[in-house]
């Protein structure tokens, strides 16, 4: 473990002397940080992406991180250089565009279906209902929307509420949570019932990469040492359970969707 006064005197030695063996120690002592971040982002990328390119871009993060911190002020440097890292990575993957042409084509279609569907129907259209008006089947409708999804980088990180001490995630600076609506509650408990319910539901090794994704926030090749399987049948797992609850998720509300509208029609006002 780093020493605080240490790691003190190291900023000192690079900040107000330029002493570049000391820059280099930084650099060494914070790499479990871009470690440890490109190991949790690693899940969200396509397979084409490589580990040690998420590490690299990383690294660029930390370098940035190490030449803008300010050391007298009282703020942790990992909790700095974590958003640094993190911003890096995203920027780089933002770069690229792994999507072929086909996807693309598919996706302006489906985009082209899903307008008409909303614009005829005042809702949005299911994937079943995109997939009937393109004469294709509804599964392919769901794995293009997934494939695009993945360059969003996006995480159910993001739409959790961050814990006391970690980093701050783009829902604390965009929402409110200290006056959330009635309805607002009602209907996250329900969601988090039914997430609960779906979970439960699925197979014994999916559930496992879950929790330990999710709550022991292990990463990928962690996770393929407890299980005893590969780092990439890890994130295979994870995008099947993924998948299954999804569709899980989208059909329960279909069908209280339908119930709603059935009660609403039968209810005071409704048929004869």
């Amino acid at each position: 473990m780093t020493a605080p006064n240490d790691e003190k005197r190291l900023w000192e030695r690079w900040k107000k002397n330029g002493d570049e063996s000391a820059r280099q120690e930084l650099i060494v002592r914070h790499m479990r940080v871009v470690r440890y971040i490109a190991g949790r982002m690693a899940i969200h990328v396509p397979a084409s992406v490589d580990m040690d390119d998420l590490v690299g871009w990383g690294v660029l993060g930390l370098l940035d991180a190490i030449e803008k911190f300010d050391h007298t002020h009282d703020i942790k440097f990992a909790t700095y250089a974590s958003i640094r890292v993190r911003g890096a990575i995203i920027d780089q993957i933002r770069s690229l565009d792994w999507a072929p042409r086909s996807l693309r084509m598919m996706a302006r279609k489906i985009g082209a279906a899903k307008e008409k569907l909303r614009h005829e129907q005042g809702r949005e259209p299911t994937p079943e209902q995109v997939a009937e008006t393109l004469g294709i089947e509804a599964e392919q409708v769901e794995d293009v929307q997934m494939q695009l999804q993945t360059a969003h980088v996006l995480s159910l990180d993001d739409y959790l509420p961050a814990e006391k001490g970690s980093e701050t995630r783009k829902v604390d600076v965009t929402t409110d949570d200290d006056m959330p609506t009635p309805e607002t509650v009602a209907l996250a408990h329900e969601r988090q019932e039914l997430l609960v319910e779906a979970i439960l539901a699925l197979p014994e090794q999916m559930q496992k990469v879950l929790n330990l994704y999710y709550y022991e926030e292990l990463t990928l090749k962690e996770i393929g040492a407890v299980l005893e399987v590969s780092e990439s049948r890890v994130c295979q797992i994870h995008s099947a359970a993924m998948k299954k609850l999804r569709k899980t998720v989208r059909q329960r509300e279909v069908q209280d969707a339908s119930a709603s509208r059935s009660s609403d029609r039968d209810g005071p006002g409704g048929g004869g």
